[in-house]
This record gives C-alpha cells, sequence and structure tokens, in this order.
C-alpha cells in the first residue's frame, strides 16, 4: 500500500481487502452546521463538486443531512460511498444497543446498508463484543466494510487475534507533523487502508515554512499540498469543510504532482505530535 504510484484523479479509488472500491479523496461531514438544513445545503454543495466518499458518524449528528442530500441530488446510492461509526455510550451498553445504535444510524440515513462502519473509539473492556457485532452486521450485507479509528497497535492486535475478520480501513490522525507511523506502517504490512482525518490539522499547516515554499513553487495553496502528499502517501483523505469555494480547492489537485524531494521534505517535518485526544484514556 505505502507510496501510491498510480495516476491520480478526483475519481480514483482504492480497492480494500474484500475487493470494495473506496474513493481517495472524500469528504468529512463533523461540525458542519447546526441544523439539518444548514447541513444538507453544505453536504450537497459537496456532492455538486463530486464528492462522493462522505464521512459521519452518529455523534455528529449529520446522519439525517447525508441522507437528505444524497436523495436529493438525484444520483444513484451506489455511486456513493458512505460511511459512519458506532459511538462509546452505546458500545458501553453491549450487544443490544451497538446494533439499536446501528439501525437507528441506518434510520437516520434512510438507507438500507452502509459501505463502511467504524468503531468510533476503543471503549476499554468492550472493543471485542462491539466487533463481533459489527462482524455479524458485515455478514448480513448491512456494511460492506469495517474499520477502527482512534486505536493503538495492541486494539489491531485483540481485534485480529479474537475475531474472525480484521479491519478493512483505519481511520486516524495523519498530517505533516503527526504520520502515526507505528500504526501507518502496521497497516501497510497487513493491508489495511490508511484514512487522514483532519489531515490539515485544522488550518495549523498554513503556519509551516516548508509548505509554504512547496506550496508557491507548485502556485497551490499548502492545504492542496497536504492534500496531494497524502495521496501520493497512498493514504486516502477526509477533510472537512462548510466553503464550497473549500471544497473546489480541496479538490483542485490533480493537475500537478510533488516530487520525490519534496515528499521527502514533507515527510521529514514529521514529530508525531498528535493533536487527537488520548486513546488509551477518554471519559465520553
Amino acid at each position: 500500500m505505502g507510496v501510491y504510484m498510480g495516476k491520480l484523479s478526483f475519481n480514483s479509488t482504492i480497492m480494500l481487502r474484500n475487493g470494495v472500491k473506496m474513493p481517495r479523496l472524500g469528504y468529512g461531514s463533523a461540525e458542519i452546521a447546526p441544523t439539518v438544513t444548514e447541513q444538507t445545503k453544505i453536504i450537497r454543495d459537496a456532492i455538486d463538486v463530486g464528492y462522493r466518499l462522505i464521512d459521519t458518524a452518529n455523534i455528529y449528528h449529520t446522519e439525517r443531512a447525508v441522507g437528505k442530500a444524497i436523495k436529493e441530488s438525484g444520483i444513484s446510492r451506489d455511486d456513493f460511498f458512505v460511511s459512519t461509526k458506532i459511538w462509546n455510550t452505546d458500545a458501553r451498553k453491549g450487544r443490544k444497543e451497538i446494533i439499536k445504535d446501528f439501525e437507528e444510524s441506518l434510520r437516520r440515513l434512510d438507507m438500507e446498508y452502509v459501505d463502511l462502519l467504524f468503531v468510533h473509539w476503543p471503549v476499554q473492556g468492550q472493543l471485542l463484543e462491539t466487533w463481533e457485532v459489527m462482524q455479524d452486521i458485515y455478514y448480513s450485507g448491512r456494511a460492506r466494510a469495517l474499520g477502527l479509528t482512534n486505536v493503538r497497535r495492541h486494539h489491531y492486535l485483540d481485534v485480529m487475534k479474537n475475531c474472525d475478520l480484521y479491519p478493512h480501513v483505519q481511520q486516524d490522525s495523519y498530517n505533516p507533523l503527526c504520520r502515526n507511523l507505528y500504526n501507518k506502517i502496521f497497516c501497510d504490512n497487513h493491508n489495511i487502508v490508511y484514512e487522514a482525518f483532519l489531515p490539515i490539522v485544522r488550518g495549523a499547516v498554513n503556519d509551516i515554512p516548508e509548505l509554504k515554499e512547496i506550496a508557491e513553487k507548485h502556485n497551490k495553496s499548502v492545504i492542496q499540498v497536504v492534500l496531494r502528499w497524502d495521496l501520493q502517501s497512498g493514504v486516502c483523505t477526509i477533510p472537512r469543510t462548510a466553503n464550497k469555494e473549500h471544497m473546489i480547492s480541496n479538490a483542485d489537485i490533480f493537475d500537478f504532482a510533488l516530487s520525490d524531494e519534496e515528499m521527502k521534505k514533507i515527510n521529514a517535518l514529521n514529530v508525531e505530535q498528535d493533536s487527537n485526544w488520548d486513546t488509551e484514556n477518554f471519559n465520553f
């Protein structure tokens, strides 16, 4: 999986281990607007721009808007790749609540299946039960792939040692200051697709001089350079924004390529400075 050597386009996909195709560039729908009406308009904008991978979650409160926007678009549901997540409160309550959580997600999305179902956080003592329930959902055909997010390597190993299926996708921090290499290398070696959330660290990448220099050379923004770096690193990426112009800009990364030297320069910025919450100690 490692570095991607092929030709990239907005429609580029990556093949998951089970043969499911997942877009390499997607749209993250967390914290985009307070109301379903506003959220729906924003997600419709993303669809109009051309995004087909849409990432949501119970806790984002955007599932209704995702379903509504897809229906209103007039584009076939099968042309989209929708991911959602099992939330911690339900994972803590066990099997019945996990199933209920998932079925409520489907109801809010107004869909019969999702393309990718994640464990949102590895609730201590509950990960294996949550994953086993998700496996049942996968085998029922209501989730086409399964993933882990906000996890460490021992969480993978627990799942891989004790469950039938190991993850198809890992979603986690991945940006020039935090490449999460301990996890990323493990994923590459086990054919688990790596997906970056918050790839531009809420805009913090704009302040990095080395990135500014590369961006100027290509007549691109720093954010465009970082998203291009993600894709050339073999990482799927799901930037989020409520601004249509930014959506267009985020997708305008297919008319240039970073050289090997530029890729190395960006890789060298890594200090494993993770801005995520502690995945071993969280109380939400």
